[in-house]
């Protein structure tokens, strides 16, 4: 589940996505799931 106001970056391309608001599911980028930036 995705947490509101983390930023989530992809390990591979190094997209990143900032959560507005939290859902159900894995944000996934590049068939792979997203981790939260750290800092």
């Amino acid at each position: 589940m995705a947490e509101e106001g983390k930023i989530y970056v992809c390990d591979i391309c190094g997209q990143e996505v900032k959560v507005t608001k939290s859902g159900a599911g894995t944000l996934v980028c590049c068939n792979q799931p997203m981790h939260v930036k750290a800092g």
